[in-house]
């Protein structure tokens, strides 16, 4: 085990321009996600006292939530076959010194592991900080009272980031493996 995370750190550093736009693109995925998930908190933070408004509000942001996870998930699919295709030599290095698919499927998966635990950390950090200033912006529109305004952090959407960018992650990483699978070495 200790071999393989070492090979995916090395192959993780080695190719950092390829995994950087994958990096930016999870991160920004899942800043979007916690920023929609966290409006209930800013809202009950600022007492907002349209009720119909903010419950109307709330069924938007979790239905855009849901949207934005699904959208999340084909992304992450795409950019992880185009990563696999784009190392078709290396993966058929691989296998010619002997090394089994479910290896690599090994190595591919703790190279994603690393990618996306860095931008899910990132992606909350900025969720936080643009989910504040969302708070703002519909403070003014609905013209709440600032004066009640405090930095707030909201458990719930980070948990339900984090449980559906592991979701998403445990499918894509199952996508590996099928993807890893039918490769044949002449193909590489």
């Amino acid at each position: 085990m200790a071999m393989f995370s070492k090979i995916a750190i090395n192959n993780v550093k080695r190719s950092f321009r390829d995994y950087s736009i994958y990096f930016l693109t999870l991160t920004l995925g899942v800043c979007i996600f916690y920023s929609f998930n966290s409006i209930e908190s800013q809202s009950l933070m600022l007492e907002i006292k349209n009720e119909i408004f903010m419950f109307t509000l709330n069924k938007l942001m979790a239905g855009t939530s849901v949207f934005v996870s699904f959208v999340l998930g084909g992304l992450i699919i795409y950019a992880n076959n185009f990563l696999i295709k784009k190392r078709k030599k290396e993966l058929g290095i691989y296998m010619t010194l002997g090394m089994s698919k479910g290896n690599i499927s090994k190595i591919l998966i703790f190279e994603t592991l690393i990618i996306g635990v860095l931008s899910l950390i990132v992606g909350i950090v900025l969720g936080i900080i643009v989910s504040q200033g969302m708070s703002v912006i519909t403070a003014n529109i609905l013209s709440a009272d600032l004066d009640k305004y405090k930095f707030i952090i909201s458990f719930s959407a980070v948990i339900k980031s984090v449980i559906y960018f592991g979701i998403i992650y445990l499918l894509v990483m199952i996508f590996n493996q099928v993807t890893i699978s039918k490769y044949k070495l002449i193909d590489m």
